[in-house]
């Protein structure tokens, strides 16, 4: 077997742990808060689980209406976010893990908020500014399932044709036969994900947007976003430069311990102490 076999393979892991940390660990494009807040009513001052302002439908009696936007002939709803007080750019959406509304910007005639999804497996939303390198982490992920899964199988009938027999060959690369074996389970969903991501991007639409609105039930129709064919989409979405995280970084934030005092002003519980 060639040098360059493993030469490569070791790339491509390399590769692909370099872009699974960079995704896992690179703000998606998490936006500002409070840029429209709207009046407080009194007595009536709440704070989410993170200590930001938190409002809900019982809070106001009139919560501002959603905005309309037109691009490309086309008219797309701004909606109002309770939670972060703003209104969301264009095809951002809040996340109910990371407790932010998410961006991501595809669009140069129309600045846009962008958010793919949120991936439990990397513990990060992907956005605008680490989507790029989780196209990469996939992309990586289907090519070595396909080497190690080829060349181990290579190795196995190779044997299979130099002793005559499949059960010796078996017996002499066990661990080739094993390691193809779970390659060839583990492409079917990695597969799948790839291909996916590959049709999303030369449709310029996200996961939100294929899964949550009319591009579910008809993939090819025509929306604000699109660039007219598959190679500008591909362009527009993975060839740009990053943008600029919206987030100051200052200092690490100390985690927050709820403290239970239910039971501090029972006289019974305090002697029985």
């Amino acid at each position: 077997m060639s040098p360059a076999v493993p030469i490569v393979f070791a790339y491509l892991f390399v590769l692909a742990l370099a872009s699974m940390l960079k995704t896992s660990w690179t703000d998606p494009g998490i936006l500002p808060r409070n840029l429209d807040k709207i009046a407080q009513p009194e007595n009536q001052s709440r704070e989410d689980t993170y200590g930001y302002p938190y409002s809900s439908m019982s809070d106001y009696s009139i919560l501002p209406s959603p905005k309309e936007v037109m691009i490309k002939g086309m008219l797309v709803r701004l909606k109002y976010c309770e939670t972060c007080c703003i209104y969301r750019p264009p095809r951002a959406s809040h996340c109910r893990q990371c407790n932010n509304c998410v961006g991501r910007d595809m669009l140069i005639v129309y600045k846009t908020e962008n958010e793919d999804h949120h991936c439990i497996w990397l513990n990060n939303c992907v956005g605008k500014r680490n989507y790029k390198s989780f196209f990469t982490f996939v992309i990586c992920c289907f090519l070595l399932c396909c080497l190690a899964a080829a060349f181990s199988l290579y190795q196995v009938i190779f044997t299979a044709l130099d002793t005559g027999s499949f059960q010796i060959a078996l017996q002499r690369e066990p661990v080739s036969f094993a390691v193809a074996l779970f390659c060839l389970i583990l492409l079917l969903p990695v597969s799948c994900l790839t291909g996916y991501h590959c049709f999303l991007v030369m449709r310029g639409v996200t996961t939100h947007e294929q899964l949550r609105s009319n591009l579910a039930a008809n993939p090819f129709e025509e929306h604000p976003f699109d660039f007219g064919n598959p190679l500008s989409n591909m362009i527009h979405v993975l060839c740009r430069p990053r943008n600029k995280s919206y987030i100051g970084r200052r200092k690490f934030v100390e985690e927050i311990y709820e403290i239970d005092t239910s039971n501090v002003n029972n006289p019974l519980t305090s002697l029985s102490h």
